[in-house]
């Protein structure tokens, strides 16, 4: 929507950003070592994405590449679950806690109401199509390249999302940066898992746009 800039839409909020320069984007793609210069949060945000290049892409791949072979999906509720829980390991890892007794975020039945509504929806496929969609685009940054939005764009940057966007990237992707907070807990489900912090953050975020 912020690359179609359709009439009425004065700007945009996210808390998964694809704000990773090209070069890195390049550097991390090719397993190489990262550059020497990098700020803290950067390297913070270099491991974490260096995690997800080697060890969580896989899903990305599949649904970007032969997304009709999922259609196996929608044979087996068990299969879909599966799918869900644990396409890469970082988002197995932060879902696998709540059947480990632990309270913060999301409940069991958080889980189980997810991989129903995908099953009784059967949506599970169409839902990856975006996987699809996106790598028709032109890229020079692959998976997280921004693409050059001009619209004014929110930040949110959650500390367990699949890399926490430094704000020095932020600003480099979006020109129009009108918001950037960096949370102390949330994940890549933040919408999901924190729904108070991240209605507080897209209120925040959006206060200067209003007329």
């Amino acid at each position: 929507m912020a690359l179609q800039q359709p009439p009425g839409l004065l700007g945009i909020h996210t808390n998964m950003p694809a704000t990773v320069p090209p070069d890195i984007a390049k550097a991390l793609a090719s397993n190489e070592a990262p550059p020497a210069d990098l700020t803290a949060d950067e390297q913070h945000a270099w491991d974490q994405l260096d995690f997800f290049y080697k060890k969580g892409l896989g899903y990305a791949n599949e649904m970007g590449l032969r997304p009709q072979t999922l259609y196996g999906l929608a044979d087996s509720p068990i299969g879909l679950a599966a799918w869900m829980l644990d396409h890469d390991a970082r988002s197995y890892e932060m879902i696998a806690r709540v059947f480990d007794g632990k309270k913060e975020g999301l409940s069991r039945d958080d889980v189980l109401d997810n991989v129903t509504l995908y099953w009784l929806t059967n949506t599970a496929i169409s839902s990856a199509r975006l996987y699809w969609d996106t790598r028709q685009l032109p890229a020079k940054g692959g998976f997280f390249d921004a693409r050059g939005v001009q619209l004014p764009v929110a930040v949110s940057a959650f500390p367990d999302e699949i890399y926490t966007a430094p704000r020095s990237w932020a600003e480099r992707a979006y020109p129009k940066l009108i918001h950037y907070n960096k949370l102390d807990k949330g994940t890549h489900f933040a919408a999901w898992e924190q729904p108070q912090l991240f209605s507080e953050e897209v209120r925040v975020g959006f206060r200067p746009l209003r007329k």
